[in-house]
């Protein structure tokens, strides 16, 4: 059975894989393990690591299934150690789009101990971009942000749901004590808020931009340091990561649920040119859009 293969298209080539690669951090990193363009041959995700890597798979061995040449999907049934049916489809379409959806069905009650919504989270481990910032919209302009450390100002919530919408949750100290140390680095919330479900990064003279569907659950979460040590001297790499937070009166146990993003990668033009993108991946894929 293959625990990788190529997907192409267009401009683009991407390496769709299992968790079996004995990596810096164990077998644990499946999703992309590699995206590159015929305008930049360096992987655009940390090697050993991956990006568009749904949590709901990591390290819990999933299963390769190629479709064609331009489509895989990563399967993982539920058993007693994980109670969850997961599907994780990549399509890679020319000239430069990969449409991602995960679709998945819980059959136990699996939300985080006191938590008052369903966490569903991806990773994306960047390899050595000169500009660590997500870039998105808040207040009605651009703001281009990275978290200054590990932890710290992680989690970006969207400006257009309201203040007593957003998930609670538990207090640190009374967790710790209960759970142990490992406190999620994505619960500490970043003061600025954005305006459209999408972001975007820069690597050289690329860009890499996200967009989403089902809005209201969607929330941005980053780190300078996630992607691991950078090639470049003193410096880190960051995980562009992201998730969707759905609340307890959306959660069902035994209802299936999908979650769909597009990420394009490109060459940069312009801000202006990633609005055009923003738009013609709602347009194209009956997107839910929100109005700020």
């Amino acid at each position: 059975m293959p625990h990788c293969a190529m997907i192409q298209a267009g401009d683009i080539q991407a390496v769709v894989g299992d968790a079996s690669r004995n990596s810096q951090r164990g077998q644990q990193y499946c999703g992309l393990w590699s995206l590159t363009s015929r305008h930049r041959p360096f992987n655009a995700f940390g090697n050993s690591y991956a990006g568009l890597l749904p949590g709901e798979i990591r390290g819990k061995s999933p299963t390769l299934h190629v479709i064609n040449d331009q489509q895989c999907a990563l399967e993982r049934k539920a058993d007693d150690t994980c109670p969850v049916d997961v599907r994780a489809d990549y399509h890679i379409k020319a000239p430069n789009t990969i449409d991602h959806t995960l679709t998945f069905q819980d059959h136990r009650d699996v939300r985080a101990a006191d938590c008052d919504h369903r966490e569903v989270s991806w990773c994306c481990y960047m390899n050595c971009p000169d500009d660590s910032r997500l870039h998105f919209r808040a207040d009605n302009d651009w703001h281009r942000y990275i978290s200054a450390k590990h932890g710290s100002g992680s989690n970006i919530a969207p400006s257009y749901v309201s203040a007593d919408q957003l998930e609670a949750w538990p207090n640190k100290s009374e967790w710790t004590q209960t759970h142990g140390p490992n406190w999620p680095f994505h619960w500490d919330r970043y003061d600025v808020r954005f305006d459209q479900p999408f972001y975007y990064g820069r690597l050289g003279e690329m860009i890499m931009i996200l967009v989403f569907d089902t809005p209201c659950w969607l929330r941005f979460f980053c780190s300078p340091s996630g992607g691991g040590p950078s090639l470049i001297a003193d410096r880190t790499c960051p995980a562009w990561d992201f998730l969707w937070a759905i609340p307890n009166a959306d959660y069902q146990i035994n209802r299936e649920y999908t979650l769909r993003l597009r990420l394009i990668y490109k060459p940069f033009v312009s801000d202006d040119d990633v609005l055009d993108e923003l738009h013609r991946t709602q347009t194209e894929l009956g997107f839910e859009t929100v109005t700020n």
